[in-house]
Parts: C-alpha cells; structure tokens; sequence
C-alpha cells in the first residue's frame, strides 16, 4: 500500500490485544481506519494465518472492552488476507483498562493530568467554570457576602438560591460550581490567588534590596481582583498640575487600562493548570500582568492585529457573571480600551504603547510607564500644549519591554549557582531549592527560575504541563554555554559589589514626605567595630537597618514579609539595631512600628 502511517491510518503485522488501545486512540481522536496483515516498515501486505477467526474475535474484543462498535473487513490485497478496523470518532470519552488514549499524528498518546482533563471536558462539551468542584463544595457552607453586596449595590438585585442556579453558580442540589466556588468569599479553590510584587529596577534580577514590595492574596474572586488594583494604585504615582480653569492629571498607568489587564486576566486565565497563580510585577518602567494559560485563539496572537483581536471567551460563566456585576462588558472590549487609554485619553509623551505576550502555558501583557525618565517640567509642558506637541523622548533609558530578553549580565549568584547545579542534570523545584540554599522552593520559582526560562537559559522537561508536580529543569544549549563565560559576566555586572559593612561611613537616604528628592536620612551603620557584630551578622543586620529607612513605621511581622526572612531572625536582628541606637518603635503596642533615629 502506498499510504503512509498518519493521523487516520495505522498498519499493523499482526492482532493483539494491545491494538485495542490504538483503537481507543482513534475514538477518541478524529477515528481512523486500522490495517491488520500489512508490515508497519514497508507497508507491504503480509498476510494473515487465520482471518476468519479474527473477523470473529477483533469486533467482540473491541466491544467487550471499551463498549465500540466498530466496522471489521476482511480484504484481499496483493494475493494477501489483509483485516481493515474503523471507527468514527467518538462523542463520549472512551477508556481502555481505566486509560484514556488520543490518536495524535502517527503516535498514540496516554492522556493524563491537564491534558486528561481538558479532554474530558471538552468531550462533555463544558467548560471548567461550568462544572462541579473536584472537592463537591456546598454552597450552605461557604459566604458571599462581596458577591451578594456587589449585585446589589450594581443591580439591585437581593440574590435568591434561584439565582445562584440560575447563573449558574450552583446546582439545585446545592453543589457549588468552579464559578460558585470562585465567588465565595472564602474560595477554596487553592489556585484563586495573585502574586503582586514591586521590584526595584528594571528587572527581576537581585540587587541590594530587590524588592520593594510584595504581596500575595487569595480568597474570592471580587476580593483578590479589587486588592490587586489597589496594589497596583499604592505602588505607582498619580500627579496633578493645576491650571487657571481646569488641571492635567498624569498617571504613571491609565487607571481603565490597569482594571481591565486585571480583570482579563483572572477572567480568561486557564484554571485547569493548578499550581499556578496570576502575577502582577511592577518595575520603574512598566507593569506586567501574567495570566496561566494561552490565549484561547484559532491562531498565533502575534497573527492578529491588535485592535482586532478576536472575543473568545475560556470561561463563559464567569464572563457572565462579571458582566452582570457591570465588572466589564459582555462583548470583550477590554483591549480596545487599553490600547485607547495609551493613544487618545492619557498623557502619554512618548507614544508608548502596551505590548501582548502569548505563550503556550502563559499570556502576558506589559502596560509601560507614561511618566518613566520624564522631569516634572517636561510632563507639563506636554500636557499643556499635547494637541500640538510632536512626541518628546526623555533622557534617562527608554522602556524595556518584557518582550526582549535582558542581558545575562543582570544574573544574580543565585541564577548562576541554579545555572552551574543544573550543568549536566535534571533537577525539580524542592532539588534546586536544597542545593542553592534557598528554604522556600516557591520563592525559587518565583523570584529566580521565571527570569531563567524567560532568557532561554533553562526549560522545562514537561514543557506542555509547566505546573505538573513532576516538572523538572534542565539547561538549555544556552544556559550550557553560559556556565563557561561567568568571568566575564561577572565584570559586565553592574551591580555595587561593595560589602553592605561600608553602611558605616554612608548617608542612609530617607524619603521627604513620599516626595521625589531624597534627603536627611539616619547616618552610620552597624559595623565590626560597633559592639563586636561579626561580618555575616553586620551585613544582615544592616540590610534590615535600609529596609527600615526605607519603609518607616513596618512591625516585625511586615519586615519579615518585606526581607523573606524568618520572624525571629527579624527580631533578633531589631534587639541589635535597638541596642546599637540605630532604631526605636513609635506608637501604641498594636498599631505602632520601626523608625530610623537620625544622627544628631
């Protein structure tokens, strides 16, 4: 026969049982047809030793098993007896000894974990929001306070237990929905969370203190939505001029089109992927909203225009709801108006404009920064006069776009210890995490190995499943080669290399009122010299000493948040710094914090 093995054709020399998984593979694919007699190398028919017992055996066989129906001929080609089986494509899932196959190209493939999952639903013809929770929550159980608050104060509408049926939030017999559960104000579903993190910088790389703040919420979906707009609001600049009738307002992001990158990603993002979470990370010079899952589009995003991008919507029932609470609008303009924000209602000197990223386990999308390198002058001279002014670009670094990948030169010793402990090996989160020393493996997902895959210096092994418990890492030709340039590297680096000892001898800047000037500030560190701290302790201590400068008024426990560090390495590191008169605590017992005494 002159047709090649494919997507709807398979030869096989011989019967065996095992032929039944491809026949399962085909059922639950797109069908195909079977050839039994013919050799799968040279596709030449072979024969068969006994054909009438297998036209009698195969169909009983195949039925018996996985309940098919399927067409069995026996043919005659060349001079040989050759078996065709085909079956149609199934509407049903179909399972061979309690495992589901999926006839993809020439390979027959086990389904198991997302890709199961995903296949199931899709066979059922639902969506993930539209079915029980895995966990059969109840809805007399669980409080919705903010939901039923919400729809009242948007709608008018006191919500009934009809209601809930009826948005499909919950069944009649109380069962809650993946929407239902979602909504709950004490969500129980573990991956309705949102990391939200202020670096300082451009990158994620690590420098004397990389991060200014950070947050993670979990908890109902109109709670995490509504705190991660108000982490993006207190860690970005609003600013006014005032004008004899009016005045400009200057926004470093337009607030719509941060509400709607929000809101479009806890909306659309694939929640069938556990183990993962939305990250919302803001840099100087712009602001970075990452959703799991791709984009549910027929094709490539970088294929579309984007002012055009089509409205497909993943979960249609949280869609739903979202409209209802007047969240956002049913037919999915949400990226119209972002780009609109950026070309026509903001002050946006630089013509700066969003970016989309889409990948196949995540989409992303990069607002940057209208005010970034800017002076305050030239904004409001912009301002006033934007009708006629030609784009104006500012003298510090243009924005870096999340789309091109930094330099290895940001790496920080952690990346290049995960980077030479991977040389030859194949490692999971927690292998990595115990080797570099770092005792939270998340924190090493978080904060290190999203930047290392970013820049193509590792993959993952399970590249369709990042989340999969059994992801490991390996380098990538890249990473390999990088391992022998860390010399020089190392002196591309930018970052002050000089120990956090020289704290003695430095000014430690203190903010004016959240102004821009930095000024004042508490002189001197603690120093070898300064009650005997050995090296390793001064340096730590001094590192809590500028988070406190720069973050007055924090308690142990939000200082212990802001350094990731234990609780009580925090306190004992405060006894130091109290006793060297380097901080004090002001206000009452409970609502009090740590202050910087200034040098007289």
């Amino acid at each position: 026969m002159k047709q090649e093995e494919s997507q709807n054709v398979e030869y096989k020399a011989s019967w065996d049982d095992k032929c039944i998984a491809w026949i399962c593979g085909y059922a639950n694919a797109k069908g195909g047809t079977m050839y039994i007699g013919i050799d799968d190398k040279t596709k030449q028919p072979i024969g068969l030793n006994n054909p009438k017992k297998l036209m009698e055996d195969i169909p009983n066989k195949i039925r018996n098993a996985t309940g098919i129906v399927a067409d069995v001929a026996l043919l005659r080609i060349q001079g040989k007896d050759v078996i065709s089986v085909t079956v149609e494509s199934s509407e049903y899932p179909i399972c061979y000894h309690g495992k589901f196959y999926y006839r993809t190209g020439s390979v027959n493939m086990e389904l198991t974990g997302i890709a199961l999952t995903r296949f199931v639903l899709e066979k059922a013809k639902k969506g993930w929001d539209e079915v029980e929770t895995f966990g059969g929550y109840m809805k007399d159980k669980h409080k919705f306070t903010a939901l039923v608050a919400e729809m009242y104060k948007k709608r008018g509408i006191e919500m009934t237990d009809n209601d809930f049926v009826s948005f499909g939030l919950a069944f009649p017999d109380g069962k809650l929905t993946n929407t239902g559960a979602l909504f709950a104000d004490d969500c129980p579903l573990t991956h309705s969370r949102v990391f939200c993190t202020r670096w300082n910088g451009l990158t994620m790389a690590a420098k004397e203190m990389d991060i200014i703040d950070t947050q993670e919420y979990s908890g109902g979906l109109l709670t995490i939505m509504q705190y991660a707009e108000d982490f993006v609001r207190l860690n970005s600049r609003h600013s006014w001029h005032k004008l004899p009738s009016t005045r400009l307002e200057f926004d470093e992001y337009p607030n719509r089109a941060v509400h709607e990158a929000i809101v479009n990603a806890f909306i659309h993002r694939d929640y069938i992927i556990t183990g993962s979470e939305v990250h919302i990370d803001i840099f100087d010079d712009r602001l970075e909203i990452t959703s799991p899952g791709e984009m549910p589009l027929e094709k490539k995003l970088e294929e579309y225009d984007v002012h055009n991008i089509p409205s497909v919507r993943r979960n249609k029932l949280i869609a739903d709801m979202c409209e209802r609470l007047q969240i956002t609008e049913r037919r999915g303009s949400g990226f119209k108006k972002i780009f609109e924000d950026y070309e026509k209602i903001s002050i946006n000197p630089a013509k700066r404009m969003p970016k989309l990223e889409g990948k196949s386990y995540y989409f992303r999308i990069t607002l940057p920064n209208l005010m970034y390198g800017f002076s305050n002058r030239q904004l409001i001279d912009y301002g006033e006069n934007r009708e006629n002014s030609k784009e104006i670009f500012p003298d510090l670094p243009k924005v870096t776009p999340s789309l091109i990948k930094p330099s290895e030169a940001i790496l920080d010793d952690i990346q290049r210890r995960i980077l030479r402990t991977l040389k030859g090996k194949v490692m999971s989160t927690s292998q990595l995490a115990l080797t570099v020393g770092i005792s939270r493996p998340q924190n090493l997902r978080r904060r290190y190995l999203r930047l290392l895959i970013d820049m193509g210096l590792i993959e993952y092994t399970l590249k369709n499943t990042p989340n999969s418990r059994l992801q490991k890492y390996r380098l990538t030709v890249r990473g390999f080669s990088l391992n022998e340039k860390f010399i020089k590297f190392e002196s591309l680096n930018g970052e002050d290399n000089e120990s956090i000892n020289g704290l003695a001898n430095d000014t430690a800047n203190t903010t004016n009122g959240g102004a821009d000037t930095i000024n004042g500030g508490a002189s001197g560190g603690v120093n070898t010299t300064n009650g005997g701290i050995n090296e390793a302790l001064n340096k730590e201590v001094n590192f809590l000493y500028k988070v406190i400068i720069i973050h007055p008024g924090k308690r142990a426990n939000e200082l212990s948040r802001l350094t990731n560090k234990g609780l009580r390495t925090i306190e004992r590191n405060i006894q130091i710094l109290k006793k060297h008169g380097k901080i004090e605590y002001r206000g009452a017992p409970k609502s009090g914090g740590y202050y910087a005494i200034k040098e007289k």
